[in-house]
């Protein structure tokens, strides 16, 4: 119970974590400023080398507090030649900005969500930020793997700011009952450990998989690791559909394996929030988990004591593959060059090593680390909270194996959902034909105006 207790000190940031749409500016943590910022003594000569650029950000009432107050002021300070022109937005700033940049009424910057990425890159609403992160003495501290995922053609987009892996949790007092000594390393192990956990009687299902909603979000993981995806983005931003990619029909057929042995929860119309109480409660052995909800199984009584993470079992590829949510920090492309710039000067302090400590640093004062994955090399979420040793490599491990939703989750997620939803209903359903048609209906409502939307000129 000691390491449980401790790990309390873990868990109260998950909205924190989670509030990645933020509009530039605004900071999530809720904490106080130990000391107020210095004032550079040579403030009037750096604003005389600059002409005055007032920022454009949105902010938000839920990231409002001491301490992103205190950092706004120190900002400020240090650079006399930017004010900012703060325009409250509630809501999801993430959607809204891409309609904003048309209009004409977006900030100059914001933090965006990962899943986000892909569509503002293809439509050309953000700013490459080559000529920044060149010369900038702390890019060589980023990870790599991460910069990559927001790269195009050579043009860097973003700048990660923190990243939510997918891994995989399962309950080691179950584990332990059932005399299994180790976590599953591929879906065969996973699929063994599951009939041993299995008793109908006591409602314990020995795996869970979304199968009620949301059912290509969880899908799309085991597609990638049967090597292959759902979609194939062309070099034009356009999109083609593979739902019948021989990966998918793989993916399909596990799931139904694990259908027909009766290892999922009997009930399919649970949603996600009931998937995640009942692990929570010793009803499920295993299934797909963000370090995020480490807060809600233990706000739903779990012991973290038996929650073990690991990185997804690998399927027929034999890698182990994952996608991860995160925010980073984009530029408008429709902002005037020095509105760019002075965004910049805001982005680089924000994401600078000294700024990311004092944040983390803050949280732990407060006890309210999430065991989130930082994007740098410089530094881990274990320099400034305690978490079981375990976890570090994993984490440190995401970005290698982790990568974005398949392209255009949004507009052909719905059609993918219905085939799997139909092949867990159905024992008997043929895969390849449930996501033929549903390739072909896709093909039909969707594929022509996504292309139209995304193509470039």
């Amino acid at each position: 119970m000691k390491k449980a207790k401790r790990l309390i000190a873990l868990l109260t940031s998950a909205m924190l974590a989670m509030s990645m749409l933020a509009g530039c500016g605004a900071q999530s943590p809720s904490s106080e400023a130990e000391s107020k910022p210095e004032v550079p003594s040579d403030s009037s000569e750096v604003q005389q080398e600059h002409e005055p650029v007032e920022l454009t950000l949105w902010v938000s009432s839920r990231n409002a507090d001491e301490f992103s107050e205190n950092q706004k002021k120190q900002f400020l300070d240090e650079h006399p030649w930017i004010k900012f022109n703060e325009v409250v937005k509630e809501g999801d700033p993430g959607n809204d900005f891409y309609s904003a940049v048309a209009a004409g009424t977006a900030p100059d910057c914001i933090q965006g969500s990962f899943t986000m990425m892909n569509k503002y890159i293809s439509s050309g609403i953000v700013a490459p930020l080559n000529e920044y992160l060149d010369a900038w003495d702390e890019t060589e501290n980023y990870d790599k793997a991460y910069l990559d995922m927001f790269t195009k053609d050579g043009k860097i987009y973003g700048v990660p700011n923190q990243v939510m892996p997918m891994l995989f949790a399962y309950n080691k007092a179950l584990f332990k009952e059932a005399g299994i000594e180790k976590a599953p390393e591929t879906w065969e192990e996973a699929l063994e450990a599951a009939k041993k956990i299995n008793a109908p009687e006591k409602n314990i299902a020995g795996y869970a998989t979304l199968s009620a909603e949301w059912t290509e979000w969880f899908f799309q993981y085991y597609v990638w690791q049967a090597g292959g995806d759902l979609t194939k983005e062309n070099e034009d931003g356009t999109a083609e559909l593979t739902f019948t990619d021989p990966a998918v029909i793989e993916a399909a057929k596990y799931y139904q394996k694990l259908s027909a042995e009766k290892l999922l929860p009997s009930d399919r119309t649970l949603k996600f929030k009931d998937l995640l109480d009942n692990f929570a409660q010793g009803k499920i052995g295993m299934m797909p988990f963000a370090v995020d909800w480490v807060v809600d199984v233990a706000n739903s009584g779990m012991d973290l004591d038996n929650l073990g993470l690991i990185l997804p079992p690998t399927g027929p590829s034999g890698k182990s593959v994952t996608a991860i949510a995160g925010d980073c920090w984009v530029i408008n492309a429709k902002s005037d060059k020095a509105k760019q710039d002075a965004a910049w000067e805001y982005i680089s302090f924000m994401t600078s090593k000294e700024q990311r400590s004092a944040f983390y640093e803050n949280l732990a004062s407060k006890g309210a680390i999430a065991p989130v994955t930082i994007p740098r090399t410089d530094m881990k979420i274990a320099d400034f909270a305690q978490m079981p040793e375990e976890w570090t490599p994993i984490l440190a491990s995401v970005g290698e194996i982790g990568r974005m939703e398949f392209y255009g989750k949004a507009d052909f997620g719905p059609y993918v959902d219905r085939a799997v939803q139909a092949i867990l209903t159905d024992p008997n359903a043929d895969p390849a034909k449930e996501f033929g048609d549903a390739q072909a209906l896709a093909e039909k409502e969707a594929l022509e105006g996504f292309n139209t939307a995304n193509k470039k000129a």
